[in-house]
């Protein structure tokens, strides 16, 4: 591999990319610092960490440091969608290719996969995720737990999934980055760790902000410092090229690996005899593997991309203090989805989905209301509700308030009348209609 100078020199505060984007991000947006420091991991994830892997005895495919972030907190509190859209949009500017708008449902699943080739790379993007933590209960979403994360490890497979064959290919390099609202009990479950999906996202987890900018806050700064970063990951970005390179730790590296390997076997030794249940400690299974990747990211994140390439000492010791934050974070909302009830499961009979679906596309570009809605189907008002979510959260349809004279009406349109229906008024998520429909 060619060799390519550092991108620049380390001063005080900044000696890698990431550090770079933090700084950046900072001056841009008043969210908390964690979510910055996990989402300039993100931003090395998606453009550069699809060009290394690491071999290990127990697979020698290799391990992609490619990331799985969640950033959690209350809704308009803590710039959750903020800091997650300026992370998307350096992505976007460097590697626009790889961003892929998620949609999780079976079909789009079906749609994605099928038409993904062995090796690609794909960089899912969702806002408010908690409606799609939601459907996972649901019996159209059986499945879909597996599939996801088949991809997130690149083992190539083929799975039959509501009479739909998906194809997975072999090396896949996925990235994802979404948000969900707290509290996260309303979203999702101890099912989510049980099945070890949940496990494999790097959860972030903030309840306030430290700092607050004005509302039409502006930062010469910030747009300096993000030039300066898109320039530099453009550069590092053809350094590395398109060819997968194999990355090692030196000898100094592995032993700080390994001794947070033992640290990490000692704590969920204990965990597992004083709390058998605790889903913390099938969390803390996964940790060992965040380092790693999150240490391939401060390596790649350097420059100086030398043949062989190795991470050193100095990036595992950066890489576990930033891990350490995000554990901490992780152990706060583990610990409030034990410590509350599970939601009550939406009502998912396919046939009465169906034809409430039915209903609403013949009603095209007008849009149906609850009131017709509850004239045609004869449900009680509370499981028609419950049916609306469903829908809405398999993405079949959309609801819009719609200006009508006085008091706004909501009404219902099939998603593929989503063009013609949100300009008639507010596009309403599912997590705010439960609050209208109360």
């Amino acid at each position: 591999m060619a060799s390519a100078d550092p991108p620049f020199k380390c001063s005080e505060t900044i000696c890698d990319l990431i550090d770079l984007y933090v700084k950046y991000a900072t001056e841009a947006c008043d969210a908390p610092m964690i979510y910055h420091v996990v989402c300039g991991y993100w931003v090395i994830s998606a453009v550069l960490g699809r060009y290394v892997k690491v071999i290990t005895a127990y697979r020698r495919e290799g391990i992609a440091p490619n990331l799985w972030v969640l950033l959690i907190g209350p809704s308009r509190i803590v710039r959750k969608t903020t800091a997650m859209n300026l992370a998307v949009r350096v992505v976007k500017e460097v590697a626009p290719q790889v961003i892929l708008k998620a949609s999780f449902t079976p079909e789009s699943l079906y749609e994605v996969c099928n038409q993904l080739n062995p090796g690609d790379c794909i960089a899912w993007v969702k806002d408010e995720m908690g409606g799609f933590f939601k459907s996972l209960e649901k019996k159209y979403m059986y499945g879909v737990r597996e599939i996801l994360s088949s991809m997130y490890t690149g083992e190539g497979e083929e799975r039959v999934l509501r009479n739909l064959r998906l194809r997975i290919p072999e090396g896949l390099y996925v990235t994802a980055i979404g948000t969900l609202p707290w509290p996260s009990h309303h979203y999702i479950s101890e099912e989510d760790f049980e099945t070890g999906f949940l496990n494999r996202w790097v959860l972030v987890f903030a309840e306030k902000r430290e700092k607050t900018y004005p509302l039409l806050h502006q930062s010469p700064e910030a747009e300096s410092l993000r030039r300066d970063l898109i320039e530099k990951l453009r550069e590092l970005n053809q350094a590395l090229g398109k060819r997968l390179a194999v990355i090692s730790p030196t000898y100094e590296a592995l032993e700080k690996l390994d001794d947070y390997q033992q640290e990490l076997d000692r704590r969920i030794t204990v965990l597992m005899k004083t709390a058998p249940t605790s889903l913390l400690s099938r969390y803390l299974g996964e940790a060992d593997k965040f380092l790693m990747k999150l240490s391939i990211l401060r390596r790649l994140a350097r420059g100086g991309f030398d043949d062989p390439m190795t991470v050193e000492a100095e990036d595992v010791t950066k890489a576990l203090n930033d891990l350490n934050l995000f554990l901490e974070s992780a152990e706060k909302v583990i610990a409030e989805v034990e410590a509350s009830p599970r939601p009550r499961p939406a009502l998912t009979d396919e046939r009465i989905l169906a034809g409430i679906y039915n209903f609403i596309e013949s009603k095209g570009e007008e849009g149906a209301t609850l009131s017709e809605l509850l004239r045609h189907t004869k449900l009680r008002s509370k499981d028609l509700k419950e049916y609306i979510f469903t829908l809405m959260e398999q993405e079949s349809m959309i609801c819009v308030k719609v200006p009508s004279g006085g008091r706004p009406v909501l009404k219902f349109f099939a998603s593929r009348f989503a063009n013609i229906a949100i300009p008639k008024g507010e596009p309403i998520r599912p997590e705010t209609l439960r609050v209208l429909l109360r």
